[in-house]
Protein backbone atom coordinates (compact mmCIF):
# COMPACT_ATOMS: atom_id res chain seq x y z
CA UNK A 1 0.00 0.00 0.00
CA UNK A 2 1.03 3.23 -0.83
CA UNK A 3 1.95 5.48 2.02
CA UNK A 4 -0.97 8.12 0.71
CA UNK A 5 -3.36 6.38 -1.17
CA UNK A 6 -7.53 6.87 -0.70
CA UNK A 7 -9.53 3.70 0.24
CA UNK A 8 -9.86 2.14 -3.33
CA UNK A 9 -5.99 2.30 -3.33
CA UNK A 10 -5.43 5.29 -5.70
CA UNK A 11 -1.88 7.45 -5.14
CA UNK A 12 -2.12 10.93 -3.80
CA UNK A 13 -0.35 11.78 -6.44
CA UNK A 14 -2.22 10.05 -9.12
CA UNK A 15 -5.42 11.68 -8.44
CA UNK A 16 -3.55 14.80 -7.78
CA UNK A 17 -2.04 14.78 -11.70
CA UNK A 18 -5.81 13.62 -12.74
CA UNK A 19 -7.47 16.68 -10.85
CA UNK A 20 -4.85 19.02 -12.69
CA UNK A 21 -5.37 17.46 -16.00
CA UNK A 22 -8.83 18.35 -15.57
CA UNK A 23 -8.58 22.13 -14.12
CA UNK A 24 -6.41 22.36 -17.39
CA UNK A 25 -8.71 21.08 -20.11
CA UNK A 26 -11.53 23.29 -18.37
CA UNK A 27 -9.28 25.99 -18.89
CA UNK A 28 -8.25 25.30 -22.16
CA UNK A 29 -11.96 24.86 -23.44
CA UNK A 30 -12.98 28.60 -21.39
CA UNK A 31 -10.19 30.31 -23.45
CA UNK A 32 -10.92 28.59 -26.75
CA UNK A 33 -14.27 29.40 -26.01
CA UNK A 34 -13.40 33.42 -25.14
CA UNK A 35 -11.03 33.27 -28.42
CA UNK A 36 -14.07 32.05 -30.82
CA UNK A 37 -16.22 34.95 -28.93
CA UNK A 38 -13.52 37.39 -29.75
CA UNK A 39 -12.82 36.54 -33.37
CA UNK A 40 -16.54 35.98 -34.13
CA UNK A 41 -16.83 39.64 -32.86
CA UNK A 42 -13.93 40.61 -34.85
CA UNK A 43 -15.79 39.08 -38.09
CA UNK A 44 -19.04 40.57 -37.33
CA UNK A 45 -17.78 44.01 -36.88
CA UNK A 46 -15.10 43.64 -40.50
CA UNK A 47 -18.40 42.66 -41.98
CA UNK A 48 -20.54 45.40 -40.67
CA UNK A 49 -17.68 47.51 -41.66
CA UNK A 50 -17.81 46.41 -45.00
CA UNK A 51 -21.43 45.72 -45.22
CA UNK A 52 -21.58 49.75 -44.96
CA UNK A 53 -19.56 50.08 -48.21
CA UNK A 54 -21.84 48.21 -50.35
CA UNK A 55 -23.41 50.63 -52.96
CA UNK A 56 -25.55 48.01 -54.84
CA UNK A 57 -25.96 45.64 -52.63
CA UNK A 58 -28.32 45.39 -49.66
CA UNK A 59 -26.87 43.52 -47.04
CA UNK A 60 -29.44 41.74 -44.70
CA UNK A 61 -28.86 42.29 -40.85
CA UNK A 62 -26.47 39.51 -39.58
CA UNK A 63 -27.06 37.57 -42.55
CA UNK A 64 -24.61 36.43 -44.70
CA UNK A 65 -26.64 37.71 -47.06
CA UNK A 66 -26.94 39.84 -49.99
CA UNK A 67 -29.99 41.63 -52.16
CA UNK A 68 -29.18 43.19 -55.67
CA UNK A 69 -32.42 43.06 -57.31
CA UNK A 70 -36.52 42.89 -56.95
CA UNK A 71 -38.51 42.85 -60.15
CA UNK A 72 -42.29 42.45 -60.19
CA UNK A 73 -44.40 40.42 -62.31
CA UNK A 74 -48.29 39.75 -62.46
CA UNK A 75 -47.89 35.75 -63.36
CA UNK A 76 -44.95 33.98 -62.75
CA UNK A 77 -45.03 32.06 -60.81
CA UNK A 78 -48.30 32.50 -59.21
CA UNK A 79 -50.98 34.25 -61.89
CA UNK A 80 -52.79 37.60 -60.81
CA UNK A 81 -50.61 38.05 -58.18
CA UNK A 82 -48.07 40.48 -57.96
CA UNK A 83 -44.88 38.27 -57.76
CA UNK A 84 -41.49 40.01 -57.07
CA UNK A 85 -38.56 38.02 -57.28
CA UNK A 86 -35.74 38.91 -55.64
CA UNK A 87 -32.23 37.98 -56.75
CA UNK A 88 -29.55 37.35 -54.55
CA UNK A 89 -25.94 36.27 -52.91
CA UNK A 90 -26.90 34.20 -49.82
CA UNK A 91 -24.85 32.06 -47.52
CA UNK A 92 -27.33 31.12 -45.59
CA UNK A 93 -29.63 28.52 -45.21
CA UNK A 94 -32.22 30.62 -42.90
CA UNK A 95 -36.11 30.85 -43.80
CA UNK A 96 -36.70 34.41 -44.51
CA UNK A 97 -39.67 36.32 -44.53
CA UNK A 98 -40.74 39.30 -47.10
CA UNK A 99 -41.25 42.76 -45.74
CA UNK A 100 -43.03 44.75 -48.62
CA UNK A 101 -43.88 48.34 -48.73
CA UNK A 102 -47.23 48.47 -50.61
CA UNK A 103 -47.33 52.20 -52.41
CA UNK A 104 -50.41 53.33 -50.03
CA UNK A 105 -47.41 52.88 -47.49
CA UNK A 106 -48.60 49.54 -45.50
CA UNK A 107 -45.86 47.46 -44.42
CA UNK A 108 -46.75 43.57 -45.52
CA UNK A 109 -45.17 40.81 -43.86
CA UNK A 110 -45.42 37.77 -45.67
CA UNK A 111 -43.56 34.14 -45.86
CA UNK A 112 -40.70 34.08 -48.83
CA UNK A 113 -40.08 30.78 -51.31
CA UNK A 114 -36.69 30.22 -52.55
CA UNK A 115 -37.39 29.43 -56.33
CA UNK A 116 -34.45 29.29 -57.28
CA UNK A 117 -30.81 28.17 -55.37
CA UNK A 118 -28.02 25.91 -56.42
CA UNK A 119 -27.74 22.82 -54.11
CA UNK A 120 -24.61 21.08 -53.75
CA UNK A 121 -24.52 18.66 -57.19
CA UNK A 122 -25.73 21.36 -59.18
CA UNK A 123 -22.83 24.07 -58.06
CA UNK A 124 -20.06 21.30 -59.09
CA UNK A 125 -21.09 20.84 -62.79
CA UNK A 126 -19.26 22.41 -65.60
CA UNK A 127 -16.24 24.78 -64.94
CA UNK A 128 -16.56 24.27 -61.59
CA UNK A 129 -15.61 20.49 -61.73
CA UNK A 130 -12.93 21.24 -63.91
CA UNK A 131 -11.72 23.89 -61.01
CA UNK A 132 -12.27 21.41 -57.75
CA UNK A 133 -10.10 19.22 -59.89
CA UNK A 134 -7.26 21.66 -60.16
CA UNK A 135 -8.08 24.50 -56.40
CA UNK A 136 -9.40 21.35 -54.31
CA UNK A 137 -12.58 21.00 -53.06
CA UNK A 138 -14.95 24.13 -52.23
CA UNK A 139 -15.69 24.18 -48.92
CA UNK A 140 -19.83 24.50 -49.45
CA UNK A 141 -20.92 26.34 -46.36
CA UNK A 142 -18.55 29.33 -47.02
CA UNK A 143 -19.75 30.13 -50.54
CA UNK A 144 -22.44 33.04 -51.60
CA UNK A 145 -24.54 31.33 -53.98
CA UNK A 146 -27.03 33.15 -56.36
CA UNK A 147 -30.68 32.50 -55.07
CA UNK A 148 -33.99 33.82 -56.18
CA UNK A 149 -36.57 34.70 -53.24
CA UNK A 150 -40.46 35.03 -54.32
CA UNK A 151 -42.83 37.55 -52.45
CA UNK A 152 -46.35 37.05 -53.46
CA UNK A 153 -48.87 39.80 -52.67
CA UNK A 154 -52.40 39.08 -53.14
CA UNK A 155 -55.13 41.53 -54.50
CA UNK A 156 -55.00 44.63 -57.05
CA UNK A 157 -51.90 45.94 -54.98
CA UNK A 158 -48.64 47.39 -56.14
CA UNK A 159 -45.77 47.81 -54.07
CA UNK A 160 -42.56 49.84 -53.93
CA UNK A 161 -40.13 48.20 -51.93
CA UNK A 162 -39.06 44.84 -50.53
CA UNK A 163 -36.32 43.22 -48.19
CA UNK A 164 -35.92 39.70 -46.36
CA UNK A 165 -35.41 39.40 -42.45
CA UNK A 166 -35.36 36.45 -40.29
CA UNK A 167 -36.49 38.80 -37.13
CA UNK A 168 -38.11 41.96 -37.75
CA UNK A 169 -38.77 44.12 -40.27
CA UNK A 170 -36.08 47.34 -40.86
CA UNK A 171 -37.61 50.99 -40.03
CA UNK A 172 -35.47 52.64 -42.64
CA UNK A 173 -36.60 52.52 -46.06
CA UNK A 174 -33.04 52.98 -47.04
CA UNK A 175 -32.97 49.02 -46.11
CA UNK A 176 -35.28 48.07 -48.85
CA UNK A 177 -34.67 47.15 -52.63
CA UNK A 178 -36.95 49.70 -54.71
CA UNK A 179 -38.75 47.01 -56.87
CA UNK A 180 -38.65 47.20 -60.47
CA UNK A 181 -41.29 46.99 -62.87
CA UNK A 182 -39.98 45.76 -66.44
CA UNK A 183 -40.98 48.29 -69.58
CA UNK A 184 -42.94 47.77 -72.08
CA UNK A 185 -41.22 46.15 -74.87
CA UNK A 186 -40.99 45.15 -79.00
CA UNK A 187 -43.48 42.59 -80.20
CA UNK A 188 -41.33 39.41 -80.80
CA UNK A 189 -38.68 40.95 -78.79
CA UNK A 190 -35.28 39.47 -79.08
CA UNK A 191 -32.77 40.66 -75.62
CA UNK A 192 -28.99 39.23 -74.62
CA UNK A 193 -27.68 38.55 -71.27
CA UNK A 194 -24.10 39.41 -71.73
CA UNK A 195 -23.71 38.63 -67.67
CA UNK A 196 -21.02 41.07 -66.56
CA UNK A 197 -18.01 43.02 -68.15
CA UNK A 198 -14.82 43.26 -66.06
CA UNK A 199 -11.35 44.78 -65.65
CA UNK A 200 -9.07 46.34 -68.54
CA UNK A 201 -8.63 43.06 -70.96
CA UNK A 202 -11.42 44.35 -73.00
CA UNK A 203 -10.71 45.79 -76.26
CA UNK A 204 -13.16 48.91 -76.83
CA UNK A 205 -12.69 48.08 -80.97
CA UNK A 206 -13.88 44.82 -80.58
CA UNK A 207 -16.43 45.83 -78.01
CA UNK A 208 -17.83 48.08 -80.57
CA UNK A 209 -17.63 45.29 -83.98
CA UNK A 210 -19.60 43.00 -81.03
CA UNK A 211 -22.49 45.44 -80.25
CA UNK A 212 -22.53 46.46 -84.08
CA UNK A 213 -22.73 42.85 -85.18
CA UNK A 214 -25.70 42.28 -82.80
CA UNK A 215 -27.48 45.23 -84.01
CA UNK A 216 -27.21 43.55 -87.94
CA UNK A 217 -28.20 40.25 -86.45
CA UNK A 218 -31.66 42.17 -85.00
CA UNK A 219 -30.94 42.09 -81.42
CA UNK A 220 -33.18 44.65 -79.81
CA UNK A 221 -32.03 44.85 -76.09
CA UNK A 222 -28.77 44.30 -74.29
CA UNK A 223 -28.36 43.76 -70.81
CA UNK A 224 -24.91 43.94 -69.42
CA UNK A 225 -23.15 44.52 -65.89
CA UNK A 226 -20.43 46.83 -65.15
CA UNK A 227 -17.51 45.77 -62.86
CA UNK A 228 -14.78 48.34 -62.70
CA UNK A 229 -14.21 49.31 -66.31
CA UNK A 230 -11.76 51.54 -67.33
CA UNK A 231 -12.99 54.54 -69.21
CA UNK A 232 -12.47 53.64 -72.86
CA UNK A 233 -15.06 50.93 -72.13
CA UNK A 234 -17.01 53.20 -70.48
CA UNK A 235 -17.30 55.87 -73.74
CA UNK A 236 -17.96 52.57 -75.53
CA UNK A 237 -20.96 51.50 -73.05
CA UNK A 238 -22.55 55.37 -72.85
CA UNK A 239 -22.89 55.27 -76.79
CA UNK A 240 -25.11 52.35 -76.94
CA UNK A 241 -26.73 53.09 -73.95
CA UNK A 242 -27.70 56.74 -75.21
CA UNK A 243 -29.03 54.74 -78.14
CA UNK A 244 -31.12 52.73 -75.88
CA UNK A 245 -29.53 49.59 -77.44
CA UNK A 246 -27.72 48.53 -74.01
CA UNK A 247 -28.94 48.56 -70.55
CA UNK A 248 -25.91 48.59 -68.16
CA UNK A 249 -26.37 47.69 -64.39
CA UNK A 250 -23.75 48.23 -61.88
CA UNK A 251 -22.09 45.36 -60.06
CA UNK A 252 -19.96 44.08 -57.39
CA UNK A 253 -19.02 41.17 -55.57
CA UNK A 254 -20.45 41.60 -51.76
CA UNK A 255 -19.10 39.37 -48.53
CA UNK A 256 -16.14 37.47 -47.88
CA UNK A 257 -13.88 36.49 -49.36
CA UNK A 258 -13.07 40.23 -49.70
CA UNK A 259 -11.37 42.32 -52.39
CA UNK A 260 -12.03 39.22 -55.02
CA UNK A 261 -12.72 40.01 -58.38
CA UNK A 262 -13.62 37.76 -62.06
CA UNK A 263 -10.38 38.27 -63.80
CA UNK A 264 -8.23 35.11 -63.45
CA UNK A 265 -5.85 36.39 -61.15
CA UNK A 266 -8.60 37.78 -58.45
CA UNK A 267 -11.32 35.23 -58.79
CA UNK A 268 -11.77 32.67 -55.78
CA UNK A 269 -12.68 29.43 -56.95
CA UNK A 270 -15.43 28.34 -56.68
CA UNK A 271 -16.98 31.41 -55.81
CA UNK A 272 -16.50 32.60 -59.11
CA UNK A 273 -19.21 29.95 -60.73
CA UNK A 274 -21.57 31.66 -58.15
CA UNK A 275 -20.17 35.31 -59.27
CA UNK A 276 -20.75 35.34 -62.73
CA UNK A 277 -24.00 33.57 -62.60
CA UNK A 278 -26.37 35.94 -60.45
CA UNK A 279 -26.36 38.60 -63.76
CA UNK A 280 -27.89 35.79 -65.82
CA UNK A 281 -31.30 34.89 -62.78
CA UNK A 282 -31.53 39.04 -62.85
CA UNK A 283 -31.64 39.38 -66.39
CA UNK A 284 -34.01 36.71 -66.96
CA UNK A 285 -36.32 38.22 -64.92
CA UNK A 286 -35.71 41.87 -65.92
CA UNK A 287 -36.37 41.51 -69.90
CA UNK A 288 -38.99 38.40 -69.31
CA UNK A 289 -41.08 40.32 -71.58
CA UNK A 290 -39.32 39.34 -74.80
CA UNK A 291 -39.82 36.67 -76.44
CA UNK A 292 -36.29 35.63 -77.00
CA UNK A 293 -33.54 35.75 -75.17
CA UNK A 294 -29.60 34.72 -76.39
CA UNK A 295 -27.20 34.26 -74.02
CA UNK A 296 -23.52 35.17 -75.29
CA UNK A 297 -20.60 37.00 -74.08
CA UNK A 298 -18.84 39.54 -75.55
CA UNK A 299 -16.39 37.45 -77.63
CA UNK A 300 -19.41 35.22 -79.37
CA UNK A 301 -21.52 35.96 -82.58
CA UNK A 302 -24.17 33.51 -83.60
CA UNK A 303 -24.38 33.66 -87.91
CA UNK A 304 -26.61 31.44 -89.31
CA UNK A 305 -25.71 29.92 -92.42
CA UNK A 306 -28.56 31.79 -94.57
CA UNK A 307 -28.03 35.56 -95.17
CA UNK A 308 -31.00 36.49 -92.63
CA UNK A 309 -31.53 38.00 -89.00
CA UNK A 310 -31.58 35.78 -85.66
CA UNK A 311 -35.67 36.15 -85.50
CA UNK A 312 -36.87 34.70 -88.94
CA UNK A 313 -33.89 32.25 -88.45
CA UNK A 314 -35.73 31.18 -85.00
CA UNK A 315 -39.30 31.45 -86.57
CA UNK A 316 -37.91 29.04 -89.23
CA UNK A 317 -36.74 26.69 -86.28
CA UNK A 318 -39.98 26.75 -84.16
CA UNK A 319 -41.81 25.62 -87.45
CA UNK A 320 -39.92 22.28 -87.85
CA UNK A 321 -39.89 22.15 -83.61
CA UNK A 322 -42.98 24.15 -82.08
CA UNK A 323 -42.32 22.25 -79.19
CA UNK A 324 -39.02 24.23 -78.13
CA UNK A 325 -38.31 25.71 -75.55
CA UNK A 326 -34.84 26.76 -76.71
CA UNK A 327 -32.14 26.27 -79.40
CA UNK A 328 -28.24 24.93 -78.71
CA UNK A 329 -25.71 25.80 -81.06
CA UNK A 330 -22.33 24.28 -82.03
CA UNK A 331 -18.97 26.57 -81.60
CA UNK A 332 -16.04 27.49 -83.62
CA UNK A 333 -13.02 29.12 -82.40
CA UNK A 334 -11.19 31.83 -84.00
CA UNK A 335 -7.91 32.17 -82.12
CA UNK A 336 -5.90 34.96 -82.27
CA UNK A 337 -2.53 32.97 -82.26
CA UNK A 338 -3.43 32.28 -85.46
CA UNK A 339 -3.00 35.19 -86.68
CA UNK A 340 -4.91 37.07 -89.32
CA UNK A 341 -6.04 36.13 -93.01
CA UNK A 342 -6.79 39.05 -93.60
CA UNK A 343 -4.12 42.17 -92.48
CA UNK A 344 -5.52 45.26 -94.63
CA UNK A 345 -8.37 45.69 -92.21
CA UNK A 346 -8.74 46.73 -88.82
CA UNK A 347 -12.06 45.14 -88.42
CA UNK A 348 -11.07 42.19 -86.12
CA UNK A 349 -13.83 40.32 -87.29
CA UNK A 350 -13.02 40.26 -90.36
CA UNK A 351 -9.10 39.85 -89.83
CA UNK A 352 -9.35 36.81 -88.27
CA UNK A 353 -11.07 34.62 -90.42
CA UNK A 354 -9.47 30.85 -89.47
CA UNK A 355 -11.41 29.08 -86.80
CA UNK A 356 -11.38 25.31 -85.91
CA UNK A 357 -14.03 22.91 -87.28
CA UNK A 358 -16.98 23.54 -84.96
CA UNK A 359 -16.77 22.15 -81.51
CA UNK A 360 -19.61 20.83 -79.11
CA UNK A 361 -18.04 22.93 -76.37
CA UNK A 362 -18.47 26.65 -74.78
CA UNK A 363 -22.15 26.10 -76.69
CA UNK A 364 -25.25 28.67 -75.78
CA UNK A 365 -28.60 29.55 -76.67
CA UNK A 366 -31.63 31.44 -77.51
CA UNK A 367 -34.97 30.67 -75.31
CA UNK A 368 -38.48 31.40 -75.12
CA UNK A 369 -39.11 33.08 -72.08
CA UNK A 370 -42.63 31.91 -71.69
CA UNK A 371 -41.18 28.20 -72.18
CA UNK A 372 -38.09 28.11 -69.96
CA UNK A 373 -37.53 28.67 -65.87
CA UNK A 374 -34.30 29.59 -65.50
CA UNK A 375 -30.99 29.59 -67.72
CA UNK A 376 -27.22 29.61 -66.54
CA UNK A 377 -24.28 30.33 -68.81
CA UNK A 378 -24.55 27.03 -70.40
CA UNK A 379 -27.90 25.55 -69.41
CA UNK A 380 -31.88 26.47 -69.49
CA UNK A 381 -34.28 24.42 -67.61
CA UNK A 382 -37.62 24.00 -69.84
CA UNK A 383 -41.39 24.18 -68.95
CA UNK A 384 -43.23 21.01 -69.72
CA UNK A 385 -44.05 20.01 -72.44
CA UNK A 386 -41.40 22.25 -73.89
CA UNK A 387 -37.78 20.78 -74.94
CA UNK A 388 -33.91 22.23 -75.99
CA UNK A 389 -33.00 21.33 -79.24
CA UNK A 390 -29.12 21.21 -81.13
CA UNK A 391 -29.38 23.56 -84.36
CA UNK A 392 -27.22 21.58 -87.00
CA UNK A 393 -24.46 23.11 -87.44
CA UNK A 394 -24.60 23.39 -90.92
CA UNK A 395 -27.58 26.01 -90.08
CA UNK A 396 -25.92 27.90 -87.94
CA UNK A 397 -22.80 28.60 -85.56
CA UNK A 398 -21.56 30.61 -82.90
CA UNK A 399 -18.22 32.42 -84.02
CA UNK A 400 -16.06 32.33 -80.41
CA UNK A 401 -12.81 35.71 -80.59
CA UNK A 402 -10.74 34.47 -78.62
CA UNK A 403 -7.25 33.39 -77.66
CA UNK A 404 -6.79 29.55 -77.06
CA UNK A 405 -8.34 28.34 -74.00
CA UNK A 406 -6.14 26.71 -71.41
CA UNK A 407 -7.85 23.45 -71.04
CA UNK A 408 -6.75 22.17 -74.67
CA UNK A 409 -4.83 19.51 -75.30
CA UNK A 410 -3.38 21.30 -78.22
CA UNK A 411 -3.88 24.73 -79.89
CA UNK A 412 -3.42 23.32 -83.62
CA UNK A 413 -6.45 21.52 -84.15
CA UNK A 414 -7.59 21.22 -87.29
CA UNK A 415 -8.93 24.42 -88.96
CA UNK A 416 -11.01 26.06 -91.55
CA UNK A 417 -11.30 29.41 -93.11
CA UNK A 418 -14.90 30.57 -92.96
CA UNK A 419 -15.89 34.44 -94.57
CA UNK A 420 -20.05 33.78 -93.38
CA UNK A 421 -18.94 37.20 -91.61
CA UNK A 422 -17.91 39.16 -94.48
CA UNK A 423 -21.97 39.69 -95.26
CA UNK A 424 -21.41 42.16 -92.93
CA UNK A 425 -18.75 43.99 -94.57
CA UNK A 426 -20.21 47.48 -95.83
CA UNK A 427 -22.86 48.01 -93.69
CA UNK A 428 -20.23 47.08 -90.32
CA UNK A 429 -17.73 49.40 -91.06
CA UNK A 430 -20.14 51.97 -91.82
CA UNK A 431 -21.38 52.21 -88.67
CA UNK A 432 -18.13 51.24 -86.80
CA UNK A 433 -16.94 54.78 -88.42
CA UNK A 434 -19.83 56.42 -86.86
CA UNK A 435 -19.28 54.93 -83.70
CA UNK A 436 -14.92 56.02 -83.82
CA UNK A 437 -15.75 59.34 -84.15
CA UNK A 438 -18.76 59.52 -81.64
CA UNK A 439 -16.52 57.70 -78.84
CA UNK A 440 -12.82 59.05 -80.08
CA UNK A 441 -11.81 55.61 -79.76
CA UNK A 442 -9.86 54.70 -82.92
CA UNK A 443 -8.68 50.82 -83.76
CA UNK A 444 -4.59 51.45 -83.08
CA UNK A 445 -4.64 48.75 -80.08
CA UNK A 446 -5.89 46.16 -82.36
CA UNK A 447 -2.97 43.14 -83.38
CA UNK A 448 -0.80 43.32 -85.90
CA UNK A 449 0.76 39.88 -86.11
Amino acid sequence: MWPCADHSGTPCLQRQRTKTVAIAAVALSVCFLVFQFVMQHKLDSYRDVMNSKLRFFKAVPGEDTYLYSAIANFHDPEEGKLNIIITAFDGSDINYECCVHLDDKTLLRTPSKLVYGENRATAKRLGQRFSERIHGKPDENKLKKEKQYHCGVSGNLRASHVTLTSSSCPSNTQDYLPIVYPKTVPADGLAICAKVAFGTELDPNVLMEWFEVQRLLGVDHIQLMDLDNPEPIQKVFRYYSDMDFLELLPYELPGPPYGRGLHESTRVFNQFFHDESLPILDCRRRLADYTYIMGVDMDEVLIPAKNQDLKTFIKEQLQSHPNAAGFFFWTQFFLYEWGPVNQDSDVTMFRYLNSTQPRWECYKYIYLTQRVKHATTHTITPVSPYRQYTVPKEEAILHHYRQCPKGWKTCNPPRITDRSILRFKDTLEGRLQKAREATGISPQSLPKN
